[in-house]
């Protein structure tokens, strides 16, 4: 009997092992869904949760934030201390204007200086990248209503701002510059000579807004009496036209401004606006010189502007002060800061002017980008940060706190990391969570910051700190996308290093295939842009992106992605060795790690591909041409093919100028390389990019013919840089996939 129960027992325990495998093997199979290109690019399946419209308010203790609610957006108050909700700022209800039957779509929103008045956006037409066209109206939280900032019979608005005391709004429309007394609603002109194609005033034109990276060019004085603005004449620019094929029967055309490498630019000129005395004064820009940029300017008191001056080669900055209570003469400019380099000088937002006058900024000059205090009358320095890392941005600066808040790569070249420093050098402390990709948006006055933190294998989780970097609260953690990632059997992306010809040690990112076997050999797809001063190898969620990558891996392919000499966050000579010869170092840099990949025993060397999207897609391009012995197929989607076709601030300021340097604009084209093709070449552009044209691809195409090589193309009618739009990056992407699978 005993033996008997014994048998009995050993046999249910192996057949409970048997279930348990088996259920573990069914709960596998359900968990690995596979991916497809519908399900990343034309669904909602793996969209994330965070802040939209975030704001902190005046008090420094609450913040807003734009939610979705029954049927649109309404704005909220939220309390630091807690991350609870505490109030309503617009509903439904208060987006009705006056004499309307429903409310409008709230698209933004800002405040007024006392917080009781609100600009609402809605209608909103892009321009360019940063730029747009919108209706705005005025939300009167005190008499709770909505009234047009403009008559709604007229253009739309651009840039439409509050003064700092509430009594005024200002904007542009038709290249103009207004303002809004917000009691009476009358509207004034302040410039008359505004026009598409000629002039600009209060907005940048489209080179100032691609590359300088701004697009309101006008600003209030603290006190909101006097508005310091841009006008910029565009009328030597020439013009380049672009088809649009789905406007009419017969297509349109759109013409605009766009420099040119060595073309003119436009003239610049900085104006300020008394209001009371209803009159304009022009600042003087201590030189005669007009082939210039003032890609910054501002107030640094109710009666003194700043400005920085830029030389058309961009390796000299600096920056001016005038008070506006002397004569408008360079006599009474004052030079607070000159930086200089043999090479160029990147224009950022790291520069904060302090209420005694002296300001903080970045540079380069001990070889890394750091933190320099700058006495007001710019004679003393003193550096705030050092050591072999990069700051990347200066997020503010805590007067009363004595300290710097600021963003680095301090840890290691692939994260972000939230500093402090104070106002003396010392006292360095990190505020952000160990590991990753750190953002913080800080509070009025710095007591508290809301953390939002990515990992290359985690979507983001937004959480609320204290000032000193102390964890309050976790307030989004994307817990549903975890979820939901967890059923696609997604791959980890691996951090490694490749040795490159050159001897250095290149930082990259390695995703296998599922089941991953080191005795198999498998094909290679690597992703890159390269261009100067980016980071594509970051511990950062990728979104979709990653998940096409994912995509690739599941099929079978090694995905990697390299970042080479030129890239951010190594320093000042790692990145400024490409200046003159841009794609040289690069190209060397992506062909030496396919060589370095091809070595590995689990890669196939005759099976190596490489994609790229604008100086990314420039670089596929040099690499399947330059490179033909290492890349058996490339995908260039918007290449620059061409430096010369491209525009003047960027070119020139890592290339000089085309009379300067013709022998490094040419070398490294990829139109002058087209005879060495041997692989799989598939070239993709818009035809309405404004950024990099078409004119791009329709000289490679040109030089491909002339030479007899074989290539796929494929064109977006009306679609710029960005192709994107209803099913357009489900069909690209797809031709992308479809384009490896079989000639990879």
């Amino acid at each position: 009997m005993a033996c008997t129960l014994a048998a009995h027992n050993h046999s249910m325990k192996k057949f409970l092992l048997l279930v348990l495998a088996f259920s573990a093997d069914a709960a596998s199979a359900v968990a690995q869904k596979p991916l497809t290109n519908e399900l990343i690019w034309y669904s909602n399946t793996f969209s994330g949760d965070w802040f939209s419209g975030l704001r902190s308010m005046n008090d420094g203790e609450h913040y807003t934030a734009m939610e979705q609610a029954g049927g649109g957006l309404e704005v909220g108050i939220y309390a630091y201390r807690t991350g609870e909700r505490t109030g309503t700022v617009l509903d439904a209800a208060s987006l009705v204007p006056s004499g309307a039957s429903g409310p409008i779509d709230m698209e933004d929103y800002t405040f007024s200086g006392d917080e009781r008045k609100v600009m609402v956006q809605t209608a909103t037409e892009p321009l360019y990248r940063y730029s747009s066209f919108a209706r705005n109206y005025v939300y009167d939280r005190d008499r709770k209503a909505l009234l047009p900032l403009a008559d709604t019979a007229r253009s739309k608005q651009r840039l439409a701002t509050f003064s700092p005391d509430g009594s005024h709004a200002a904007f542009v429309r038709d290249n103009n510059l207004f303002i809004v007394d917000l009691v009476s609603m009358k509207e004034t002109a302040i410039t008359t000579d505004g026009a598409w194609n000629k002039v600009i005033n209060g907005a940048p034109d489209w080179v100032y807004e691609e590359e300088f990276q701004f697009s309101q060019a006008y600003h209030w004085s603290p006190d909101g009496k006097k508005l310091l603005y841009l006008r910029s004449d565009e009328s030597a620019v020439r013009e380049f036209d672009m088809t649009l094929y789905h406007q009419s029967l017969y297509p349109g055309e759109y013409r605009f401004k766009y420099p040119k490498a060595g073309e003119a630019n436009s003239l610049v000129s900085l104006h300020v606006y008394d209001l009371a005395k209803g009159s304009t004064a022009a600042i003087p820009l201590g030189t005669a010189e007009t082939d210039i940029y003032l890609p910054r300017f501002g107030f640094t008191g109710n009666n003194t502007v700043w400005f920085m001056r830029l030389n058309r080669l961009q390796n000299e900055k600096l920056l001016y002060t005038l008070d506006l209570s002397k004569p408008a003469t360079d006599a009474n400019l004052k030079l607070i800061y000159k930086e200089t380099s043999p090479t160029y000088i990147e224009v950022t937002d790291d520069l904060h002017f302090l209420k005694d006058g002296s300001f903080i900024l970045t540079n380069e000059q001990d070889g890394w980008n750091h933190i320099v205090w700058n006495s007001a009358d710019g004679k003393v320095q003193r550096v705030l940060t050092s050591g072999n890392y990069d700051v990347l941005a200066v997020s503010g600066v805590d007067e009363p706190g004595k300290r710097v808040l600021f963003t680095a790569s301090k840890l290691a070249p692939t994260g972000q990391e939230v500093w402090s420093v104070g106002l003396n050098g010392k006292g360095l402390h990190q505020l952000s969570p160990a590991g990753g990709t750190n953002d913080a948006d800080f509070s009025t006055g710095f007591k508290y910051f809301i953390n939002t933190r990515s990992t290359a294998n985690e979507p983001s989780v937004t959480t609320l700190h204290d000032g000193k970097g102390k964890l309050l609260k976790t307030l989004k953690d994307n817990a549903k996308l975890r979820a939901t990632l967890k059923e696609y059997d997604l791959q980890p992306k691996e951090f490694i290093t490749v040795a490159a010809d050159s001897g250095l040690m290149l930082n990259a990112w390695m995703i296998k295939p599922p089941g991953f076997d080191a005795t198999k050999k498998y094909p290679v797809f690597m992703t890159q842009y390269s261009g100067p001063n980016s980071n594509s190898v970051v511990d950062r969620w990728g979104g979709r992106d990653f998940l096409w990558h994912q995509l690739l891996a599941q099929k079978g392919y090694i995905v990697v992605c390299v970042d080479g000499r030129g890239t951010g966050h190594r320093g000042r000579d790692f990145r400024h060795i490409t200046y003159g010869q841009l794609g040289k170092y690069e190209t060397m840099d992506q062909m030496s790690a396919a060589k370095w990949l091809g070595k590995q025993p689990y890669v196939d060397a005759s099976r190596i591909g490489i994609q790229g999207w604008s100086y990314g897609g420039y670089m596929s391009s040099l690499c399947i041409t330059k490179g033909a012995d290492v890349f058996k197929a490339a995908i260039a989607v918007a290449p620059v093919t061409n430096w010369r076709y491209y525009d003047s601030i960027y070119t020139e300021r890592y290339m000089g100028l085309p009379k300067d340097n013709a022998a490094g604009y040419d070398d490294n084209s990829p139109i002058n390389h087209v005879d060495k093709l041997k692989g799989n070449y598939l070239l993709v552009h818009g035809l309405a990019d404004d950024n990099v044209h078409f004119q791009n691809s329709a000289e490679m195409i040109s030089e491909l013919v002339k030479a007899d090589k074989q290539f796929e193309l494929m064109v977006y009618p009306d679609k710029n840089h960005g192709i994107y739009g209803g099913t357009t990056r489900l069909q690209l992407f797809t031709l992308m996939t479809d384009f490896l699978l079989e000639k990879l």
